[in-house]
């Protein structure tokens, strides 16, 4: 295998204006948290206030210092809500303080963000929209759209105290016509995000955790995963995020570990059913995205993760994947470089 059968299988994907897929592993590049960073985090920041609590954060802890991850540590562990709420301000402060540093190199050189010129290049066209679906909690899509001048919409109202509008969003003109727009689906939720003490929504884009009985609408792995998500913001942001998915005409991945059960079920279904073109990228393709490649993704994919040698791309011909001698392939802005 050689360039030249990777570049078509990815030219085929990218022509069909992809609907775009984003994991923890986008972000790393520019210097958010890993799981295995964020895990850490908590292991040295959460303090128990009851016996009760620390009991159960002992456990947790342990099974983390042993090698499971943060969902499988809480597994039929029973917290309490002051524990939980602990562990959300945690997680928010952990990754906002990275986002945060990321947002202030921005200020000093905002094209250092290959997903904006990514989001650009899919609008030289007529194509008035992109969708974005993500797990992430950083706001790298939306530095992304900044960068390149590019409206986003994510549920909210634009401002500094922004009202939450449902996913069909706020409409964008210029010269009376509807300008082309990201639409962004944070299934996780936001380090935007935040409900107050009577259960308002709002959407405050702060550097610092703001406090009093604002509480982040972050959705941690453990107990109350799923149980969060019946309400807004998150009920109206999976049902946009669904359509996005259920409709897309190819799939472009980054990062994804194909682990989300939301998510992935969705993939599944459109690469079965319709056969759609589907790229994945990442540092390293998990087990789960390697099996859905062999297995599941249709007969029109790509896989591509680093190698020693270069890469290793995955494809229908090479399902359990070859070296290729061409570094960089995995990454976006290397991705990019071959299909623009």
């Amino acid at each position: 295998m050689n360039q030249a059968d990777i570049e078509k299988l990815a030219q085929n994907c990218f022509k069909h204006k992809p609907t775009i897929v984003l994991g923890s592993g986008a972000s790393m590049p520019h210097g958010l948290p890993s799981m295995w960073n964020l895990q850490q985090h908590l292991i040295e920041n959460i303090a128990p206030e009851t016996d009760a609590d620390l009991q159960a954060w002992q456990i947790v802890a342990e099974r983390l210092e042993g090698g499971d991850h943060l969902e499988a540590s809480l597994e039929g562990v029973s917290l309490s809500a002051g524990l939980i709420q602990q562990i959300v301000l945690s997680t928010w402060e952990c990754v906002n303080a990275a986002d945060k540093a990321l947002f202030l190199e921005l200020v000093r050189q905002p094209e250092g963000l290959p997903l904006g010129k990514l989001l650009q290049s899919l609008f030289h066209s007529t194509h008035k929209r992109v969708d974005i679906v993500t797990t992430n909690y950083d706001r790298v899509v939306e530095f992304a759209c900044n960068s390149v001048g590019l409206p986003f919409q994510t549920g909210f109202t634009p401002g500094y105290f922004q009202q939450w509008e449902s996913t069909n969003g706020i409409q964008y003109f210029r010269a009376n016509q509807a300008t082309r727009v990201v639409k962004v689906w944070k299934v996780h939720g936001s380090l935007d995000w935040f409900k107050t003490g009577t259960d308002e929504l709002v959407g405050i884009p702060a550097l610092e955790l703001p406090g009093g009985d604002l509480i982040p609408q972050i959705v941690t792995p453990g107990l109350n995963k799923y149980e969060k998500t019946h309400g807004d913001p998150f009920r109206g942001t999976m049902h946009g995020a669904d359509e996005a998915l259920e409709g897309a005409s190819s799939f472009l991945c980054y990062g994804f570990g194909f682990r989300d059960s939301h998510i992935q079920p969705k993939l599944i279904a459109r690469c079965r059913e319709m056969n759609v073109p589907i790229t994945v990228l990442a540092k390293e393709l998990t087990d789960e995205a390697k099996a859905f490649l062999a297995n599941q993704a249709g007969s029109n994919f790509l896989g591509v993760e680093e190698h020693e040698a270069g890469c290793r791309a995955f494809t229908p011909a090479h399902p359990e994947g070859e070296v290729v001698e061409q570094p960089g392939l995995w990454t976006l802005g290397g991705f990019l470089e071959m299909v623009l």
